[in-house]
């Protein structure tokens, strides 16, 4: 008897919390990148000092892939449990002898390989996975053998990893907006337990806009719906949700709704509000801000 078989939904938050442990090494590592340079590290060049520090961090880059490629693989095996969960376990032959003759948890059993999985989950599971997720899948899979078997499993680049997470986010993990989720995981966190959430907000804003410099133009577009042809704002929704206390520079995500000059109506993808604001000049000459709201000028934040 098989006993301990995982849910859909056991599969989908495992893979979930992989993915998003991926994203905080990214973030964590551009995060040092930034404070790094900030203070100004002697090196001979600022191109010397950006080589090495991104050589120093590939150990943490490559674990960060490594987990992607886990929380996607888990992912598809709880799609796949949806319509039963034995289909994730291989042939009777390779099963513990116990299972027939007692009870045997379904973690001691070998599931589907990586390689097996888009071809199973299209077998029984409509609509199938597109040839660009399973061009996409077979690539990040291969990337997670060369760094798990090589001595050099290759480099990569925090835009690589980023751009990496929001594809699997997209395709796999796409039921509630990548902002959201990630404001509720800050909410969920070991530091939320001890009352520490002030900074939610701060950390996300940081992140999504510390991405998006990760990304090309099309990509910000896909991932975000963030055009970087059009000039952004200030949200004051997460402005005023954020800690104020020790933060000076803010990013700009907010962007009118139309292309229409004058426009008025402030959308930001991060909180999903849209605020109408006053179009008039910032008070401050040194500001070419000229959206208003919420007494602050929405591009520089000094008070109207």
């Amino acid at each position: 008897m098989i006993v301990d078989i995982p849910t859909a939904a056991d599969f989908y938050a495992a893979g979930l919390k992989q993915v998003h442990l991926a994203w905080q090494i990214a973030m964590q590592s551009l995060r040092d990148y930034d404070d790094a340079t900030y203070y100004k590290l002697a090196y001979e060049t600022p191109e010397e000092a950006t080589a090495d520090f991104w050589r120093r961090s590939q150990p943490l880059l490559a674990n960060a892939y490594s987990l992607i490629q886990h929380g996607m693989e888990l992912a598809l095996k709880g799609r796949i449990a949806a319509v039963t969960p034995y289909l994730l376990i291989g042939d009777p032959k390779d099963w513990p002898n116990n299972a027939a003759n007692g009870t045997a948890s379904f973690g001691e059993f070998r599931t589907l390989d990586a390689v097996d999985l888009v071809k199973v989950h299209n077998s029984v599971i409509a609509p199938p996975l597109d040839n660009d997720f399973k061009v996409f899948w077979d690539q990040v899979r291969r990337d997670r053998n060369r760094i798990m078997h090589s001595a050099e499993p290759g480099t990569f680049t925090p835009a690589e990893v980023v751009k990496t997470i929001l594809t699997a986010v997209d395709v796999l993990f796409h039921d509630i907006p990548w902002p959201r989720r990630l404001l509720q995981m800050e909410y969920e966190s070991k530091f939320a337990s001890l009352g520490f959430v002030d900074d939610a907000q701060n950390n996300v804003l940081f992140e999504i806009g510390s991405a998006i410099r990760q990304l090309t133009p099309a990509e910000a577009k896909r991932f975000f719906g963030f055009d970087n042809d059009l000039r952004g704002y200030v949200c004051p929704y997460c402005y005023f949700a954020a800690n104020r206390d020790w933060q000076d520079e803010w990013p700009h995500l907010a962007q009118f709704t139309t292309k229409t000059p004058g426009a008025t109506s402030l959308y930001c993808f991060v909180c999903e509000r849209t605020t109408e604001v006053e179009r008039a000049a910032c008070l401050d000459e040194a500001c070419k801000g000229d959206a208003i709201a919420e007494g602050i000028c929405l591009t520089c934040t000094r008070l109207q």
